[in-house]
């Protein structure tokens, strides 16, 4: 008995040895499958980012789940900007802050870093994210949520279902920005932008390690910011109307797609309260905001308030009167007002486009000019100039003013410029030693329209402004490199002229333009190529983009012929979809989903509209055909070449090279056929919106071999052409 006894013991202790084993191997097998064998490049990881980050470097080690994740370290100064991240992950996942900066993710300030560098490194089931400042610890972040599902930045939580097991790999990305600038300005007088909807425009603009909201708060059609030393301007200056003392405004270039505004259209300005609370938001997300009071000029909302114009109308006019002591006490009261809401170190004055024909006929700006030896009305200005820049300095505050302050003499030191009307004044602030922000209107205006479709909304006057523009513009253009350290930055800017009061507009000339100025700010120019940042956008960050409700502008296919009567269609990015109709019926309704060339049967009647990759389609619907270019060349190429075959022997071409967009160009063409060894040579000067024109002939081989040179980089986006003559 106590045989079997033992027997049943030895046996049940057996039993339990194996259950014991079983569960730890269990363990261990569920431990080893947590971290996934997924192999990454660092080519397909590169493609997560918009900015492109500037060195990435592949770990050792296993890629593993984002689920592996549980905890948040971080000491307490960045609580705020862990609490951001929890409140991101938990679309995906629950995970907690632990203050003793023990945790699977780890936020630390580095002092050893620069103040917008950071480095993200993840690798053994472990992140970490250290920066230079909470700022450069919040991009880090951004470009952590990067490598996650674009559905992190919905406002919906992630069905289980839906998740799918998310790998991270072993990566480390070493990032700072090549400008110190980045920011872009928004016109909020013209159309005044609601409040949540400048809150969720910083969030957007952060996400894109954009560090500055430049807001223009003041001009001639409202006044939109309370100042409570002068309630009258919001009484009056924040409203317009047929009854009231500022008119009803519509651009007198706007199409009927336009509505006119509500009347009266206010009162619309934003309270010292809700600045202050923008200012903390922002604040948190790496975005400072700088206010514009545009003075002397585009004042019209300020004087119809406090009477600050030129006699013998002082409530009329759109220029202050520069010569009134009592206009620079109430600027004095502003400025006060503002410099306190707002911790900038920088306030923006304006200083673009004044009248001068209202000071020469005001008799005491005269008589001013008189007595001080102004020798005209340019000199008057920059002594107005001196003025409020003193003004500010009092304050503590660095002014910055549009590129006309140039005029008249030198600044005060300290005062940046920004340069808007073309390169030229930003070339000649840096050469004279001022500190510049480039932001020239045919790259960087985002209120220019981006296609020539009669249905695109917005001006022309600093020519069409593209994605291409933007992203392929470079601030340090003809710069000499003993002035270069003058060019702070960079800056977009979206005059509200031709944005309506919904909110599509307002995002739709934004975006994805803002996703280009923002890799011009902050990616080395190394690191950059147009092709693959238009991938980059399709692949991940214009669906992004759809989870944010952000109603960016779709970029459009674009149809070819091939031949007389085939077309084809140049996709932006693969992920594109294309419908068309040749019935006269609307491709969005009823449209062919395109997959291949084909035959059009009638061009009359073709149209077509491009998708996004989640299915929005564009705005406008198009109906040209283009015929392809053998070339295109934009700003950076000094050289370009291209070999035509199978061309028809003998015959006469005619090559024709059109500049699209920029400055006078000096180039050579040399053109051969394939037995020349040398060919022909001509000397060309190119002017945009010419086309000039160049007779060829081929051989009997029918081959044509066309070099161009450019006499220094090519400022200039342009197409040649090769037709039979």
């Amino acid at each position: 008995m106590k045989s079997v006894q033992r027997a049943m013991i030895i046996s049940s202790r057996s039993l339990w040895n194996y259950a014991v084993i079983a569960i730890v191997s269990l363990q261990l097998f569920a431990c080893s499958m947590r971290s996934s064998e997924r192999i990454f490049t660092k080519s397909e990881i590169k493609q997560h980012f918009v900015p492109q980050v500037n060195e990435i470097n592949l770990e050792e080690g296993r890629s593993f789940y984002l689920r592996d994740l549980n905890s948040i370290g971080c000491t307490n100064e960045l609580i705020p900007t862990a609490n951001y991240l929890v409140e991101k992950l938990s679309k995906l996942m629950r995970v907690k802050i632990d203050v003793a900066n023990k945790g699977d993710i780890t936020l630390c300030i580095n002092p050893s870093l620069s103040k917008e560098e950071y480095t993200l490194q993840v690798k053994d089931n472990k992140v970490a994210i250290d920066g230079g400042s909470t700022s450069a610890v919040y991009y880090g972040i951004q470009t952590f949520l990067q490598l996650l599902p674009p559905s992190v930045f919905s406002d919906d939580t992630i069905k289980e279902n839906e998740l799918k097991l998310v790998t991270l790999p072993s990566v480390t990305i070493k990032d700072k920005p090549h400008f110190a600038y980045r920011g872009m300005m928004l016109d909020v007088s013209r159309h005044f932008m609601p409040f949540p909807l400048l809150l969720k425009y910083v969030d957007v603009l952060s996400q894109h390690k954009m560090n500055t909201l430049h807001l223009h708060l003041a001009d001639s059609q409202g006044w939109r910011i309370e100042i409570k030393s002068h309630p009258e301007l919001m009484n009056i200056g924040s409203v317009r109307g047929i009854s009231e003392k500022i008119s009803p405004y519509r651009h007198k270039k706007a199409k009927n797609w336009q509505p006119e505004d509500a009347d009266p259209y206010g009162p619309f300005y934003y309270t010292q309260e809700q600045i202050k609370t923008l200012v903390k938001y922002a604040s948190l997300r790496g975005v400072s905001i700088i206010p514009e009071i545009d003075v002397p000029g585009h004042s019209t909302a300020l004087n119809r308030s406090l009477g600050l114009g030129c006699c013998p109308h002082p409530f009329e006019g759109d220029v202050v009167c520069a010569s009134n002591l009592n206009s620079l006490k109430v600027l004095d009261d502003i400025f006060t007002e503002i410099a306190t809401i707002f911790p900038s170190p920088y306030i923006h004055f304006g200083g673009d486009e004044v009248r001068f024909s209202q000071w020469k006929k005001c008799p005491k700006c005269q008589k001013y000019m008189k007595d001080h030896q102004l020798k005209d009305e340019k000199a008057l200005q920059n002594d107005f100039v001196h003025h409020i820049t003193e003004m500010l300095h009092s304050k503590g505050k660095n002014p910055i003013g549009w590129n006309e302050i140039l005029l008249g003499g030198d600044l005060p030191k300290g005062t940046m410029i920004m340069s808007w009307e073309g390169v030229a004044p930003g070339i000649e602030a840096a050469q004279r030693d001022i500190d510049v922000i480039m932001a020239p209107g045919p790259y960087c205006y985002f209120d220019m329209k981006e296609s020539n479709n009669k249905n695109e909304p917005g001006h022309t006057w600093a020519g069409v402004v593209t994605l291409e523009d933007v992203y392929n513009y470079n601030p340090l253009w003809d710069i000499p490199s003993a002035y270069q350290n003058n060019i702070k930055g960079v800056s977009g800017a979206l005059w509200s002229e031709f944005v309506v009061p919904e909110e599509i507009q307002f995002w739709y000339k934004s975006y994805p333009r803002i996703c280009a100025l923002a890799e011009v700010g902050w990616t080395n120019s190394s690191n950059k190529a147009f092709r693959s940042f238009m991938d980059r956008l399709g692949l991940y960050h214009l669906n992004r983009l759809d989870y944010q409700d952000i109603s960016y502008r779709i970029p459009r296919a674009i149809p070819y012929w091939r031949g007389t009567d085939s077309i084809y269609f140049k996709k932006p990015y693969i992920e594109a979809k294309v419908r068309y109709s040749e019935d006269g019926s609307s491709p969005l309704t009823n449209g062919l989903k395109y997959t291949k060339m084909f035959k059009c049967r009638n061009r009359s009647k073709f149209e077509y509209v491009t998708y996004s990759p989640m299915g929005r389609a564009s705005v406008c619907t198009s109906k040209d055909i283009f015929i392809e270019p053998i070339i295109t060349f934009t700003y950076e190429d000094l050289k370009l070449h291209c070999t035509k075959k199978g061309l028809e022997s003998n015959t006469t071409y005619q090559i024709e090279i059109v500049i699209d967009k920029g400055v006078k160009s000096v180039s050579t063409l040399t053109y051969r056929t394939s037995n020349e060894s040398k060919g022909k040579t001509q000397k060309l000067t190119l002017y945009p919106k010419r086309t000039k024109k160049i007779k060829v002939k081929t051989n009997q081989e029918g081959m044509l071999i066309i070099d161009m040179k450019f006499n220094k980089a090519l400022r200039s986006r342009g197409k040649v052409y090769l037709k039979k003559s």
